[in-house]
């Protein structure tokens, strides 16, 4: 399940997750791979990640998937809500999709014949040229294979490619509506817009073989969405035969006085980092487990959290906007050499995936961020182009939220006012320095950023924090300790929501912990094989920081 509502009522959509039959190919060369010879001698879960089961763990390479399904004479589109990393799509031994890059949706379409039909999708987790965003040295594990939902739309003539539900005002409770569509020919059909049960708009509208329709509604009877009441509502648009549905929260995401504000009333973040990543479903997210992380993100007394470090999983983001907890949502990207930065290839591959992130996730209200590049040389005169450039993407495809990025070293950041929030990742008490040193850094860094003249930004620790292995303790609390863990976040949160007022956001370094790459200087570095900072283990288990948090985050509401 991709969605917590239906998507369509008029459109035919048959969900195709469950079993598909399977082969791993290995070293081979998809160039070479002749889809009616594959001998597939396995099964496996769509959605899952292959090489996060027992026969296939930790293996890279090539590897098919193939399911059959009836289909009567139709346009049909085929919509993925996530590969890793790269694929290519056959529609009965047609090839009718390439795409590269992981967790974010694409669709590719077809004129299918009545009868079945064989769909084979080859997927690969290796880590080259086909996939450029991502790299075997990312500090998580990579998983591969079909990830989350795969979906089967039976298409008449007119197609609803998307609506985006903008808010203009939430005092007047109205909000900007776009349509994007495709239709066979030029033609006059029906429009109708109905939001939470009651028509809105009714008319005819001519139509040519794509383009946008944009309208203003006001929808008087309409709560605002806040942290506090994330009342949602849901619109559905119906244009000729086809429909498409839209949940959406009316507010307002402003900056202002330093200060990040939703519906005019500043908001003080606090939160953690999180990872998709399980040992045993990878990048897979099961419902009974998003579930147990919004709820364990409650429990701490999160307000917010950041998707580190690419995007959600639709279904988690539909948890977030019923809860009301905040998100920071980026594009995938980790420590990118200066190289990369320059590369037009990589720059194009950012933009596509951006493109994607956003058409994706535009409608969700519990998104009041988006962010790129965690970690990458905004230190650097040659990668300041590129941060304009994206930076200024996300603006034009959606100027309603503030855009960021993580910096790796605030003190010499050459970016910073291309953004409207600053974020900055530091890690004193671990990586240099010891638990006295954390207020003066974090001091520091609010120095500098006002030193650069943008004192009016919002400012973000967006990552601290320290390595604990779970159950470790010793008489002197030291070094991956519960205890040393634990005293250092109380340090940090001690300070930032106690000691000054000019860092309004902290997003703990991490929820939970996570397999990090198989590059032996990074395991030689992380016990376990894993990134152990998580205030819970891998499997959610709490650890000594999870209730040094929650007694921070919750002092207020006892």
């Amino acid at each position: 399940m991709a969605r917590r509502f239906a998507t369509h009522e008029r459109r035919e959509v048959a969900a195709l997750d469950g079993i598909w039959d399977f082969t791993f190919l290995g070293d081979a060369d998809p160039d070479a791979i002749a889809v009616d010879r594959i001998a597939f001698d396995d099964v496996m879960a769509v959605p899952g990640c292959f090489d996060a089961t027992p026969a296939f763990a930790g293996k890279r390479g090539l590897a098919a998937y193939r399911i059959r399904v009836d289909v009567e004479a139709a346009r049909h589109r085929l919509v993925f809500e996530a590969v890793q990393h790269w694929c290519r799509v056959f529609w009965n031994g047609e090839l009718i999709r390439e795409h590269a890059g992981g967790f974010t949706r694409f669709w590719s379409e077809t004129e299918a014949e009545a009868g079945e039909a064989e769909i084979i999708v080859l997927v690969d987790n290796r880590f080259d040229e086909r996939s450029p965003l991502h790299m075997e040295h990312f500090d998580w594990y990579a998983y591969g294979g079909i990830s989350r939902s795969v979906e089967l739309h039976r298409l008449g003539p007119v197609r609803i490619d998307g609506v985006r539900i903008a808010t203009e005002s939430v005092a007047a409770r109205r909000v900007h509506v776009r349509i994007d569509y495709t239709a066979d020919t030029a033609a006059s059909v029906p429009l109708e817009i109905e939001c939470d049960g009651r028509t809105v708009l009714s008319e005819a509208v001519d139509l040519q073989t794509s383009g946008s329709l944009e309208r203003t509604l006001e929808l008087p009877w309409v709560a605002p969405w806040s942290p506090a009441e994330p009342n949602l509502s849901l619109l559905t648009v119906r244009l000729g035969g086809d429909d498409l549905r839209e949940r959406f929260g009316v507010r307002e995401v402003r900056t202002e006085n330093a200060r990040i504000t939703v519906n005019g009333e500043p908001v003080t973040l606090q939160g953690v980092n999180r990872h998709e990543a399980h040992p045993q479903f990878g990048h897979t997210q099961p419902e009974a487990l998003l579930v147990n992380d919004i709820q364990q993100l409650q429990d701490l007394g999160c307000n917010f959290v950041r998707g580190s470090h690419y995007p959600l999983d639709p279904l988690f983001l539909d948890l977030c906007d019923e809860a009301g907890i905040l998100v920071w949502c980026e594009s995938v990207g980790w420590q990118y050499p200066v190289e990369h930065l320059t590369d037009p290839g990589f720059i194009e591959a950012q933009v596509a995936h951006i493109d994607e992130m956003v058409a994706a996730s535009q409608n969700h209200p519990s998104i009041i961020l988006w962010g790129i590049l965690n970690e990458c040389p905004s230190w650097s005169e040659a990668g300041r182009p590129v941060y304009a450039k994206l930076l200024g993407r996300l603006r034009e495809l959606d100027g309603s939220r503030p855009v960021t990025y993580a910096a790796i070293n605030a003190h010499d950041d050459q970016c910073f006012d291309l953004v409207d929030v600053v974020s900055a990742n530091t890690y004193p008490g671990w990586y240099f320095g010891d638990i006295p040193d954390i207020p003066g850094e974090l001091d520091r860094i609010s120095a500098r950023v006002d030193g650069l003249g943008l004192g009016d930004k919002p400012l973000i620790i967006s990552e601290i924090g320290a390595g604990a292995v779970p159950g470790h303790v010793d008489q002197l609390g030291s070094l991956w300790t519960e205890d040393y863990q634990s005293r250092l976040l109380d340090t940090v949160i001690g300070h930032l929501l106690d000691g000054q007022d000019r860092i309004s956001g902290l997003a703990i370094w991490v929820l939970g912990d996570f397999r990090t790459t198989e590059q032996r200087d990074f395991l030689l570095r992380r016990p376990r094989g894993v990134n152990d900072k998580g205030l819970v283990d891998e499997y959610r288990r709490p650890k000594q920081a999870y209730r040094t948090v929650r007694g921070r985050f919750r002092r207020d509401k006892a």
